[in-house]
């Protein structure tokens, strides 16, 4: 289900009139990689230092290993960051991403250009719940072309097709996720 839109500094970026429907993170599965990486080298550092300094503490070896740990830990910290900080925003008129740490990124794209949407869930994505939304305008590259690592990308690419055919209810739906929407039953008559 979603959440009420929160703005996270969005407003100032917004028209006059425009509404939020949706504001949302990318997926948590984008900061695996940085995770990962971190600790794998701190794995390595921790296994070079115990081999070198085994039998007779080396001071500088220790310290070189404790400030290459600390620098690896800052540069992890930074996706962190920048993934807490940057959020994906669906109004009524624009889909926007906003992004940065000390300066910030818009790149927003009118739904009015949008000319098609495609939706892509790869098996991890099915499994963890998060996919792409791809949208495209005849002739024309969006600035915000894909919108990855999208949580609930299930909604909000029915969020989006809604707003894109003009339909009055551009309210984001209660879903249940493992609710196939096929459309009502038809009547059965005896």
């Amino acid at each position: 289900m979603f959440r009420k839109p929160r703005l996270r500094g969005a407003s100032k970026y917004l028209a006059p009139g425009e509404q939020v429907l949706l504001t949302t993170r990318r997926h948590p599965v984008v900061l695996v990689k940085p995770l990962a990486i971190w600790l794998a080298t701190l794995l390595v550092l921790g296994s070079i230092s115990m081999v070198i300094t085994e039998s007779n503490p080396i001071v500088f070896v220790d310290r070189a290993v404790l400030w290459l740990s600390l620098a690896v830990t800052a540069y992890t910290i930074v996706p962190g960051l920048i993934w807490w900080k940057s959020s994906y925003v669906v109004t009524d008129e624009r889909v926007l991403l906003l992004q940065g740490l000390l300066s910030v990124n818009v790149s927003s794209v009118r739904l009015a250009r949008v000319t098609e949407t495609s939706f892509n869930r790869s098996v991890l994505g099915r499994i963890l719940g998060y996919g792409d939304l791809k949208l495209d305008a005849a002739g024309e590259q969006l600035s915000l072309a894909t919108l990855s690592r999208l949580p609930r990308a299930g909604e909000v690419y029915r969020l989006v097709t809604s707003l894109l055919l003009g339909e009055p209810d551009s309210e984001p739906r209660h879903l249940d996720p493992g609710e196939e929407t096929t459309g009502p039953l038809p009547q059965v008559k005896l």
